[in-house]
């Protein structure tokens, strides 16, 4: 299980083991905000723009792909 939470214009990622190598990708419906990999990571945090409404997270590892929509208040 994958563990996310938004707070303050941060996103917060915690993995249920290490990923030693997966990738991270992160889009508003219209545009990608960030794309980054993961190396040897229990936990993320990464910057979102202010006044989002809605992301959705694809993380990649191994050979799992998780897809989460998250709405924002």
């Amino acid at each position: 299980m994958i563990i996310t939470i938004v707070k303050d214009n941060k996103l917060f990622i915690q993995f249920d083991s290490l990923v030693k190598n997966g990738s991270l990708l992160i889009t508003d419906g219209k545009q990608y905000i960030k794309q980054q990999d993961i190396i040897q990571s229990e936990f993320e945090v990464i910057d979102l723009p202010e006044k989002l409404k809605k992301i959705t997270i694809q993380i990649d590892w191994d050979e799992t792909r998780i897809n989460r929509t998250i709405k924002i208040s």
